[in-house]
């Protein structure tokens, strides 16, 4: 890539907001390194994961440039949630890698040993799915999408994981809304199915969800720990407000009077809080807005713009018909500025503009249910959220391009209206 965009005459990688923005983030890691409680062990996470992410955001950012390029990436992570979905009940059925004796982890280790950092990952990744199962034309693309979200579906349950559940309902609500404006039928057919599919639970499954809103469920205790470790994780952050204690490192931190020692915070922004302090916080904080605007951005350059005033039909009002003066003036400037910002149409072919669409609705909902299971999880540093950021962002982009094109391709905006008196 590198070599084909300098030779291009280009930069050696897109650069955008989004990308600056990682950057930072990996910068914060670094200037945070002399403050760490084990300079080591940060320099670790920065060298060993951030450093990749970094690279690996810049090379979708810049590579992911067109709808078809957005599908293919979209299904690479989908298949590869479902791989790792199928391994996973296949364990579970057979009663290997559980953990607190009936939870299911990932087979593969990494991000997905935890059982709740699986579930955060198929969460976020069947969302897409779902989207591509209810809208997508193609039936054989539906088929295989409908077969990976079951299977999704089942190893979520298996891992009995709260926050996956939680995350779970927020993503499915907004599919729901979306698919809803669409096709109504599909979203009573998949409220039906739901409800038959409640009873097929497994009684552990829904003891431990009780166990949300009733403590005495809680047979492990993790409940009772995680409020401790809010409490010990903002106090982390009041003693280092400015460097924090160094990513990675709130799990070795070790001063008087921590309780929960060598766990980690289980919420993301208290993790990026106590371990990079507050610019750590604050530029996190920027790049889930940024994925967040991405796609309702791409959302909205999506639907049918207004035509322009001089010949496509907008309204204009007639200053003939305004009785006085300031009422004249409010209207040739609303007049002026709808002829001189118009918003152009994008051409799009069908199948591209249902490709990007889904992709911004896929992504909006894997961001919600990412966003839900996070406040449960410290997975600042793991891949999930960086790959949806890359989509989320690529999509925008190409409908900025093309936007683009097609204001170039208008011609030029009729001049304003004059202004005139009105006389008594």
């Amino acid at each position: 890539m590198a070599v084909r965009r300098l030779s291009a005459g280009q930069t050696i990688a897109k650069v955008n907001a989004e990308v600056i923005g990682v950057i930072a983030l990996g910068a914060v890691i670094v200037l945070t390194l002399p403050f760490s409680i084990w300079p080591g062990g940060s320099t670790k996470v920065f060298s060993d994961i951030f450093v990749k992410i970094i690279l690996i955001f810049a090379l979708m950012i810049s590579t992911i440039t067109t709808p078809r390029r957005v599908r293919q990436m979209t299904w690479v992570m989908i298949v590869a949630s479902g791989y790792i979905a199928a391994r996973g009940v296949f364990d579970y059925l057979r009663g290997v890698n559980l953990v607190e004796g009936d939870r299911l982890r990932g087979a593969v280790g990494g991000m997905f040993e935890n059982p709740n950092d699986l579930a955060l990952n198929l969460v976020t990744f069947m969302a897409p799915a779902l989207f591509i199962l209810f809208q997508d034309k193609k039936t054989s693309r539906r088929l295989v999408a409908g077969a990976l979200c079951v299977v999704m579906l089942a190893a979520i349950v298996c891992t009995k994981s709260r926050s996956g559940f939680l995350g779970l309902l927020a993503m499915g609500a907004v599919v729901m809304f979306h698919t809803a404006r669409v096709k109504p039928g599909i979203v009573l057919a998949a409220i039906v199915a739901g409800m038959m599919a409640l009873p097929v639970m497994p009684d552990s499954f829904w003891n431990r969800m009780d166990s949300i809103m009733n403590a005495d469920e809680d047979a492990t205790g993790s409940r009772a720990a995680r409020l401790r470790l809010i409490d010990q994780g903002v106090q982390v952050f009041l003693d280092n407000p400015v460097t924090g204690i160094g990513a990675g490192q709130f799990q070795n931190y070790n001063a008087p009077g921590v309780v929960e020692k060598w766990r980690v915070t289980h919420d993301v922004w208290l993790q990026v809080a106590s371990e990079l302090g507050l610019f750590g916080l604050l530029t996190f904080g920027f790049l889930v807005s940024r994925a967040y605007s991405a796609n309702l951005s791409a959302m909205r350059m999506l639907r049918q713009p207004r035509r322009r005033s001089a010949d496509r039909g907008t309204r204009i009002a007639d200053p003939s018909t305004i009785d006085n003066q300031s009422g004249l003036r409010k209207h040739a400037i609303r007049n002026q500025s709808a002829i001189r910002n118009p918003q152009p149409a994008i051409e799009l072919p069908e199948a591209d503009r249902r490709i990007l669409d889904t992709n911004a609705k896929g992504m909006l909902a894997a961001l919600v249910g990412w966003t839900v299971c996070s406040l449960f999880a410290s997975v600042a540093f793991n891949w999930t959220f960086y790959y949806v950021f890359a989509l989320s962002v690529a999509g925008r982009d190409i409908l900025f391009v093309r936007r683009a094109a097609a204001r170039e391709a208008e011609p030029a905006p009729a001049p304003a209206p004059q202004l005139v008196r009105a006389h008594a």
